[in-house]
Parts: C-alpha cells; structure tokens; sequence
C-alpha cells in the first residue's frame, strides 16, 4: 500500500525507508527539556562548578587519561590530581605566602 506522498520524495517502486535510532523518541525528549530555560539556568550552574576542576585537569594539568591501570590506581592517581587541583586553588584564593603559612602549622609526623 502506498501512501499519499508516493512520487514525492521517490520513484522507487518500492518507496522509501526511513530508518531511525531505537532512542530517538527519547532523545528528542530530552534535547526538549534541555532547551528549556530553566534547564539552561541549571546547565550553567554545572559548567561553573562541576565541569571547571575536570576541564583544568585535563587542560592545565594535560591529564587526559590515565597513566595507571586498575581501579586502585585510577583511585590514587585522580586523588594526586584532585590535591593538585586543591593547591592551585588554595594559591590562587588565598596567595601563595599565606598558604605556606598554614600549611607550616601542620605536624609531618603523624605521631605529634
């Protein structure tokens, strides 16, 4: 059975096939939702606190992967990164003399 639009879009005696992804209703959904002016607002609100540390790593520190395999040592490189992350921070808020200051209060020996 042909439709009324055959002819139109092809000559093809068989028609024409129009092939979507299986999700694709959702994604539409959700690209709606995210036009939204509301969801602009929240989406703004993640790229400046969520996505700033991540974007620094992976720019300012050129950690764009992983160096070490297994969750363990994923797990302990991104804590390395994440203190580097803290320090450049620490330094830029609160400058570099007054940070040597505070850290000097604190024992290295975990037995003081």
């Amino acid at each position: 059975m042909y439709s009324s639009f055959w002819g139109t879009c092809t000559k093809d005696k068989r028609g024409r096939a129009i092939w979507r992804m299986e999700y694709e209703e959702l994604r539409n959904k959700f690209e709606t939702e995210y036009k939204k002016p509301e969801s602009q607002k929240v989406y703004r609100l993640r790229q400046q606190r969520a996505e700033h540390p991540f974007g620094h790593i992976k720019r300012n520190l050129m950690a764009d992967h992983f160096l070490i395999r297994g969750l363990d040592g994923v797990k302990a490189e991104m804590s390395i990164l994440a203190t580097c992350f803290n320090l450049r921070r620490m330094m830029t808020i609160v400058g570099i003399a007054l940070l040597k200051e505070i850290l000097s209060g604190y024992s290295t020996n975990p037995a003081a």
